[in-house]
């Protein structure tokens, strides 16, 4: 029941999310990804292969348990994030990037998440699960249905997908501040017992995944960050789906407090990113691509 709760609050932040996105943006903004091929196809090589690859080998480099090991390998195979879109805007990343790779990567993880998921069962003796239909289930169906009603609703009702739009916004908003209490409250004493070793590999970890996607997003600075932050970032509701349905007997508390630590360094991990594309952006204001141009 409660692992069902846990499930619930954090899926249905992300739909609310994506509706809301979506009332601030139309469906020509998507042709983006068909236009800038070069751009989506380093960021999907990145984030989908190169970042699990470095995973495997800070993991076995920082020689960690295999419990510490396949959780941290299991977040950096789940990328996608709907909430990274609301750090890019923070940063001023370039939201249209983040959306449309939200919408890729959640395509191309429904090959290459059991894919990963084969390789690390092999290589660390774990038993996950995670077939094609739940990685679908999980990002398409609560992704693009809410993100395609929202742009729906701006082309057809623009004046009210604006008043929709700040409405939707606020209760997201409270409805986030509601999960992130309980991620912590849950994750607070997990945090204490992951040890230096975990929390140093995954530091070290996102670090690296960020400024990897900071190269791939080359070359203007907003697609950078944003191509950093997908990058950073892991996808939590997936990530602990496949915890529970690998491992029924585990409570939802444990999963949730196990996945919430995680996920909290991560987030921590992103800062020197972040401070060092702040102060990128304060002292490089030249060599911009003009507005309107697609660079590839």
């Amino acid at each position: 029941m409660l692992k069902s709760i846990v499930l619930f609050a954090l899926s249905n932040v992300v739909v609310l999310f994506l509706f809301s996105a979506g009332l601030a943006r139309h469906p020509g903004e998507l042709r983006e990804a068909f236009q800038r091929p070069a751009l989506y196809g380093r960021s999907l090589a990145v984030i989908l292969v190169v970042v699990p690859i470095l995973a495997f080998a800070v993991v076995y480099l920082f020689r960690l348990p295999p419990v510490a090991a396949g959780a941290i390998l299991l977040t950096a195979i789940c990328p996608g994030a709907p909430l990274q879109v609301n750090q890019a805007k923070a940063l001023g990343a370039s939201v249209k990037t983040s959306l449309n790779l939200i919408l890729l990567l959640a395509i191309g993880s429904i090959v290459t998440v059991p894919l990963w998921i084969e390789v690390v069962d092999r290589s660390m003796g774990l038993q996950l699960q995670a077939g094609p239909e739940l990685v679908f289930r999980l990002l398409l169906v609560k992704i693009l249905p809410p993100l395609a009603v929202g742009m729906a609703v701006h082309h057809f009702f623009p004046e009210a997908a604006k008043v929709l739009a700040v409405w939707a916004n606020r209760v997201f908003i409270v409805l986030l501040l509601g999960v992130a209490v309980l991620v912590i409250f849950l994750a607070g004493p997990r945090l204490l017992k992951l040890g230096l070793g975990p929390v140093l590999a995954l530091v070290v970890l996102v670090v690296a995944a960020t400024f990897l996607g900071h190269w791939a997003g080359a070359p203007r600075a907003e697609d950078r960050r944003a191509v950093a932050l997908a990058a950073g970032f892991a996808h939590p509701v997936l990530t602990m789906t496949i915890i529970s349905q690998s491992y029924p007997r585990f409570q939802a508390l444990e999963v949730a407090a196990v996945v919430g630590a995680i996920i909290l360094i991560r987030i921590l991990a992103l800062t020197p990113y972040k401070l060092w594309s702040k102060r990128q952006g304060r002292t490089e204001r030249t060599g911009r691509v003009p507005p309107g141009s697609v660079p590839t």
